[in-house]
C-alpha cells in the first residue's frame, strides 16, 4: 500500500535539479516492535534505495538514512556505514546516551555531527558554546559521524569532475 508513494517520492526527487542529498527518515530501526519488516530502517532505505530516481543518490552514495525507536545514539548500528545513523538515546532508557546531531551539507561537503551531552559537564560546556558562538564554532566538542564531498550528479559537466558511465 505505501509503494506507491515510495514511488512518487523517488520520482519527484530526480525532478529536482538543485538536490544533491537525500536523508530518509524513519522512527522504527527493528521489525516487529510497531513496523512491519520493510518498513523498518534499514530495510526501508533499502527499498527506497532500488527505486529510479532514488537508487541515483544512492549509487552516488548521497542517499542517507535517519532512524530512531532503539533508544541509542550511534552512528552504523546496522552496517551501511556512511548512509546510516540511529539517534533516539535523548533520555530514555537505552544506551544511556544524550546528545544533539546535526546533519550540515554546506562546502560541498555533507557532515553528520554528533555533541554528546550526556553529562552535565558536557551538557553545559556544548550549551554554553554554541549559545555564544553558534554551533559551526563548537565542532572541536562534536563526534564527526560523517565527512564526505557530495558527489556530482551523473553526466554532470558542471561539477568539475569527469561524468559517470
Amino acid at each position: 500500500m505505501t509503494m506507491p508513494f515510495m514511488v512518487e517520492a523517488c520520482d519527484w526527487l530526480s525532478q529536482q535539479s538543485d538536490l544533491d542529498v537525500v536523508v530518509l527518515f524513519g522512527h522504527w530501526d527493528i521489525a516487529g516492535s510497531g513496523a512491519s519488516p520493510e518498513m523498518a530502517m534499514p530495510q526501508w532505505y533499502t527499498e527506497m534505495a532500488a527505486l529510479p530516481g532514488c537508487s541515483e543518490f544512492d549509487q552516488r552514495g548521497m542517499l542517507k538514512f535517519v532512524m530512531g525507536h532503539t533508544h541509542c545514539n550511534d552512528p552504523h548500528p546496522h552496517g551501511k556505514v556512511g548512509a546510516g545513523f540511529r539517534v533516539a538515546g535523548f533520555g530514555m532508557e537505552g544506551c544511556g546516551n544524550f546528545g544533539m546531531p546535526i546533519i550540515d551539507t554546506t562546502e560541498g561537503r555533507v557532515r553528520f555531527w554528533y555533541f554528546d551531552t550526556s553529562s552535565d559537564d558536557m551538557f553545559n560546556k556544548t550549551i554554553a558554546c554554541v549559545t555564544q558562538k553558534g554551533w559551526r564554532s563548537c565542532t572541536s566538542l562534536a563526534t564527526s559521524w560523517l565527512d564526505q564531498p557530495i558527489a556530482p550528479k551523473f553526466g554532470d559537466s558542471n561539477a568539475g569532475h569527469p561524468e559517470f558511465i
